[in-house]
């Protein structure tokens, strides 16, 4: 069960005024409550996915986002970890998963969560960024050399192997379990990346590590090997 962390005189917002609150934002926003169904659906939501809020409302977050990594490993889960430290109060990190549109067309998200209360039950919001346009040409100048120019920013063969592991989504206890290093060697590496790159965030790092050509782009996951939707989605107009 969920435990409230807040004082007793906190006085608690709607979920009608949060809802109000984040349709004043581009941002797309789905809210869940703690047994994972939706309660929330901005129209920066409707906008990225394709699905309005009386679509979606209701259903599992999971079937409808169905998620999954760089690797094609599924995110998106009844029993996903996101939920499991939402129940328990704590604010996930940032992470990116790949997802599609009603239209069947790929989506590359970085994921942001707030939690948040309400006066009718707790609410964990996810905060979509649409992230497709690192992978979107740079130049499409008929002049540009037939070789990318080598960058300048000089990073060890280890670090370029982590990074590369950020921008496919790896988190820093799968890169620890990966390359068979400890948790703590890990944060060593990315804090010296995020050094080399000049950027505060893993996210700003991914930026910069695609726009350098510091690494591979990240695997496309199959569109033949997406989940199929509900079935009340599938037959919606």
């Amino acid at each position: 069960m969920y435990t409230r962390q807040h004082s007793e005189e906190t006085e608690l917002v709607s979920l009608e005024t949060l809802a109000r609150m984040f349709d004043n934002t581009a941002v797309a926003a789905m809210g869940v409550d703690p047994s994972g169904r939706i309660v929330l659906w901005n129209h920066g939501a409707t906008g990225l996915f394709g699905y309005n809020a009386q679509q979606v409302t209701n259903h599992r977050c999971f079937d409808l986002v169905a998620g999954k990594d760089a690797r094609g490993n599924m995110l998106c889960h009844a029993g996903c970890s996101i939920m499991m430290m939402f129940r328990h109060g704590q604010p996930p990190n940032d992470y990116l998963l790949r997802s599609h549109d009603a239209e069947g067309g790929e989506l590359l998200l970085n994921v942001s969560t707030v939690l948040a209360d309400t006066d009718s039950f707790p609410v964990c919001l996810h905060l979509f960024h649409d992230i497709r346009w690192m992978h979107a040409a740079p130049c499409t100048d008929e002049r540009r050399p037939a070789e990318t120019p080598q960058s300048s920013i000089s990073l060890t063969a280890r670090e370029r192997e982590i990074l590369q592991l950020m921008v496919e989504g790896l988190d820093s206890h799968e890169m620890q379990q990966l390359l068979h290093i400890s948790y703590a060697t890990v944060r060593n590496h990315i804090q010296n990346i995020l050094d080399k790159l000049a950027v505060h965030t893993r996210v700003a790092a991914v930026v910069v590590a695609i726009r350098e050509n510091l690494v591979d782009d990240p695997p496309r996951t199959d569109r033949k090997e997406r989940p199929a939707a509900p079935d009340t989605l599938q037959r919606l107009p």
